[in-house]
Parts: C-alpha cells; structure tokens; sequence
C-alpha cells in the first residue's frame, strides 16, 4: 500500500503543478490592469496561438524593379509605380517627400548616372534672409526620395536622383541613390 500512496501523491503532485502553471500562463497573457476581477478580452483563438508561440506573419517584400533608369523615365506610369510603393512601404518621411514629385524629367550622364524628377516644391530666392534652412530643408526631402528610390529600384550603380522645384530650377536637392541616402547626408562617398 505504501506504493500507491506515493504514486498518488505524485498524481496529486503533478495536478498542483499542472494548476499552477495554467494560471501563470493565463496571468502573464492577461496582464494587470488594475483590476484583477474584469474579465479577460482575448479571446480564445489568440490565446492559442500565443500559447503555442506560433510566429506572426512574415511581411512580404516586395521585388524591386529592374529597368535602368532611362527606361524608369521612358516607361508610362512608373512614377505612380514609385509613388504606390512608397506609401505602402516607405517611412513617415520618404511618404510626405513622394507625394511632392510630379514626373519624371529625364536622365542623364554625368559623373554619376542621374533620374531626373520635377516636383512642386517652391523655388528658392537665394537672395533672402532663410534661404539656406530652405535649402537644407529641401536637401533632406531629396535625400528621403533616394532613399525610397533605393528600396524600390535594384541598384546596380552608383546613381544619383535630382529633385527639381517647381520652376524646373534645380534647386531642390540631388542625393545618392543608396539604402542609407538620408543616413548618409545624400552623398555617395561615404
């Protein structure tokens, strides 16, 4: 008989600690709120799937587009392309910054090969007192559009994007196409 008081005393042993662990785990997955007799909102599926520690979904990215850059300027309706990627995937800053640009101008070859954009941003009076903060200012939203650039065009060179204002005066700032443009000032040095 002493052997089935101890396997039983083992039973009860595992149910406690079975008890014990189902309500810690409900516990941490309910939080403290202040008010420990409101009744749990989650609901019983995303329990299950947060007691299984199933992972969340992989975010899907996107494929990058391959054309070279005259081609970008040549084919119809890349810059609605552009423009759509960036608003379901650039951040706060590369989203305020496509939303100024109004078609692509051209492209060009000079040191570097460079997409040329129009933009509605304001000239800039070089003559007045906060001409350099607006051309600061301007500098950085070019940089923030390279850096989209950079995530939605496969880079095979160094290239450049030139922003130009709304008087088709290139005043409003010329980055480095790379991933880390806006890190890295718009400079292709570095």
């Amino acid at each position: 008989m002493g052997s089935s008081k101890s396997k039983n005393e083992s039973a009860l042993g595992c149910g406690v600690l079975a008890d014990v662990a189902l309500i810690l785990a409900v516990a941490t997955q309910c939080g403290d709120d202040g008010n420990s007799n409101a009744a749990s909102t989650t609901k019983p599926s995303a329990t299950a799937s947060v007691v299984a520690g199933s992972p969340k979904p992989a975010r899907q990215v996107p494929k990058k587009v391959t054309m070279t850059l005259a081609e970008i300027v040549d084919t119809p309706d890349t810059l609605a392309h552009f423009k759509k990627f960036v608003a379901e995937h650039g951040t706060a800053e590369q989203k305020k910054a496509a939303k100024h640009l109004t078609k692509w101008r051209g492209f060009s070859q000079k040191a570097y090969p460079a997409i040329e954009v129009e933009s509605d941003y304001p000239t800039i009076d070089y003559e007045a007192a906060d001409a350099t903060d607006k051309v600061m200012v301007l500098e950085k939203q070019s940089q923030y559009i390279a850096e989209a650039f950079a995530a939605w065009w496969q880079i095979d060179e160094t290239s450049v994007i030139q922003v130009f204002d709304r008087g088709g005066e290139y005043a409003a700032g010329t980055s480095c196409i790379r991933t880390d443009s806006a890190k890295a000032e718009g400079s292709c040095l570095g």
